[in-house]
């Protein structure tokens, strides 16, 4: 297995791949319909955004764009955050195998810290936002793929 950087749209599409790869576990936890934007903030100021497209239990497209106003798709809503609040995640799913208590999506962005979820969508807005949270099992299973990826942090 190749080492893949992080964040990079290859490091996605190893989380897509992985998914891909097991269907039934996804199946279990229900179709999504999603386009989860993760907007790294890297320690030199610079910003890394990506479009990530969930359609029934499959992420179809990954895509680095250059800011939020182009990641494309139904119910954009962004997931926020420093990267390195996102490299404590990858590294605890890394060790253990899936995301600890206080690494979980659910526990990262329930009080707005260290991640955070912003509506893209004037039209959809809350409703989008709330949608993060009613797939937030399978965007964590999603997420804990990682644990099968070999990652190289960026910084």
């Amino acid at each position: 297995m190749t080492t893949v950087t992080f964040p990079s749209a290859d490091w996605f599409d190893r989380l897509a791949a992985a998914m891909d790869a097991a269907p039934e576990r996804y199946r279990k936890l229900g179709p999504l319909d999603l386009t989860l934007v993760p907007r790294i903030v890297m320690p030199d100021g610079r910003v890394r955004t990506f479009a990530l497209l969930f359609q029934g239990f499959r992420c179809v497209s990954v895509a680095e764009v250059p800011d939020t106003s182009r990641a494309r798709g139904p119910h954009p809503v962004m997931l926020e955050g420093d990267y390195d609040a996102w490299r404590e995640m990858i590294e605890n799913i890394r060790t253990h195998g899936a995301a600890d208590l206080q690494h979980t999506l659910n526990f990262l962005t329930l009080p707005d810290w260290p991640l955070r979820i912003v509506p893209l969508d004037d039209a959809g807005g809350q409703l989008d936002a709330d949608r993060f949270y009613r797939y937030i099992e399978s965007l964590q299973e999603f997420f804990n793929e990682a644990a099968r990826i070999e990652t190289r942090m960026a910084a």
